[in-house]
């Protein structure tokens, strides 16, 4: 977890970054707008550090993504999301980062990941523009970013979980979650008690439970004229399932 300092550094910076776009300028509200100067002095001072590299003018369900997933990154004090337009017409405004990480045209919008204020050599995401794929990609990284019933620690217990086959290992991870779920507070207890359910199908069962189950559940989602409040439900227990799913690392570091 972030401290106090670095948490309090992410809401000076993203407060002073918004006071100073210009009058008119496209941004996603809850992101921060960078160009080739203040992408050089926000960067490296953060902890992480999530950059879409785009065109200064994006729409689209790609965009949608991208504002799903800014919507949801308030959940997360460490990581800011922010975003840097490249105009190919004109003076071509910040296209220097275009070219400094080796962004194309065709390949926007591209999302780098900056760890520790490492200018240089971010990592990569390569996967299908999805908001879901995007915030699984960075639990592997290290960075949590919260999604519908899903709670921090047990998300991290889930990636534990389906990283190692030792039955011996699960047992105790499985543990680890059933005293941690005894001190939440009653609303949480019910969430973490789907993580250990899940957990004990996978022990039962095997890995590909998890994979079955979220697409039995898409298929109700998309088929079922169920009332909002049982689809919120079903999708709270599609989240939790996909926090136990490995992404095949989407995309290489630069």
């Amino acid at each position: 977890m972030a401290d106090a300092g670095s948490s309090s550094l992410l809401l000076l910076l993203t407060a002073f970054l918004h006071l100073s776009v210009p009058a008119g300028a496209l941004h996603t509200v809850g992101s921060v707008p960078l160009d080739t100067v203040t992408f050089y002095k926000v960067i490296p001072k953060l902890k992480y550090a999530l950059v879409k590299i785009d065109t200064q003018y994006p729409y689209g369900e790609k965009q949608d993504e991208f504002k799903k997933l800014v919507e949801n990154s308030a959940s997360s004090k460490e990581l800011l999301v922010a975003e840097v337009g490249i105009s190919d017409y004109g003076d071509k405004e910040n296209s220097e980062l275009g070219e400094k990480y080796k962004v194309e045209k065709d390949d926007f919008p591209v999302y780098l990941l900056f760890i520790d204020g490492d200018l240089e050599t971010p990592a990569r995401f390569t996967g299908e523009i999805k908001q879901e794929g995007i915030q699984q990609w960075l639990k592997t990284k290290g960075v949590w970013v919260g999604m519908l019933g899903c709670l921090e620690a047990f998300d991290f217990l889930a990636q534990d979980f389906s990283s190692t086959r030792s039955v011996e290992e699960r047992q105790k991870i499985m543990g680890k979650a059933k005293n941690r779920m005894e001190k939440l507070p009653e609303s949480d207890q019910k969430l973490a008690e789907q993580y250990h359910k899940i957990m004990s199908k996978m022990l039962a069962q095997g890995d590909p439970f998890v994979s079955s189950e979220i697409a039995r559940i898409g298929k109700l989602l998309e088929e079922s004229k169920m009332s909002s409040a049982k689809k919120v439900e079903f999708q709270k227990r599609q989240n939790i399932l996909s926090s136990f799913q490995i992404p095949n690392s989407p995309r290489e570091d630069l």
